[in-house]
């Protein structure tokens, strides 16, 4: 897999706050606003994942990280991504929510958020789905106060 250093990739923040970082190579700084896109060199954003930043990189091979790299070439380059093995980075988008959301019964809608909503800006994305889809289930509530910190209302 080769990826082009001197092309530009779209980022996304995924976090509903701005976030500010460094760029390695450059020595730039750039602000991206709660839940917009820039473009950045290749280049830069390779070292910033051979780094292990934890924007990019969340928890671990991308997973759960606060800035989405819209690009598969370079998600399969630094190893995010790997389609021989079927394992792709995990992002909490609204499908995802809306997968846990949706689910029956409180055990798996327990697990499933334990499983998926991990970092503090996943808790407050997940907070604002369940608020915006009118969740009205106590126990549920109870159990997000619980685990994310946040309060519902």
């Amino acid at each position: 897999m080769s990826l082009d250093m001197d092309k530009r990739s779209k980022i996304i923040n995924l976090c509903p706050w701005g976030v500010s970082f460094t760029l390695p190579n450059s020595n730039g700084e750039l602000l991206l606003e709660a839940n917009k896109t820039a473009t950045v060199r290749n280049e830069e954003l390779v070292t910033l994942a051979d780094n292990q930043n934890v924007m990019f990189n969340g928890t671990s091979d991308g997973n759960h990280a606060r800035i989405y790299v819209d690009n598969p070439d370079f998600r399969e380059y630094v190893g995010y991504d790997s389609p021989e093995e079927k394992r792709f980075q995990f992002v909490l988008t609204k499908d995802e929510c809306a997968k846990i959301f949706e689910l029956k019964s409180d055990s798996a809608f327990k697990k499933n958020v334990k499983e998926k909503v991990v970092l503090h800006h996943e808790k407050e994305i997940f907070m604002n789905y369940c608020r915006k889809m009118k969740l009205n289930e106590y126990d549920r509530i109870e159990f997000l106060e619980e685990y994310t910190g946040i309060k519902f209302r």
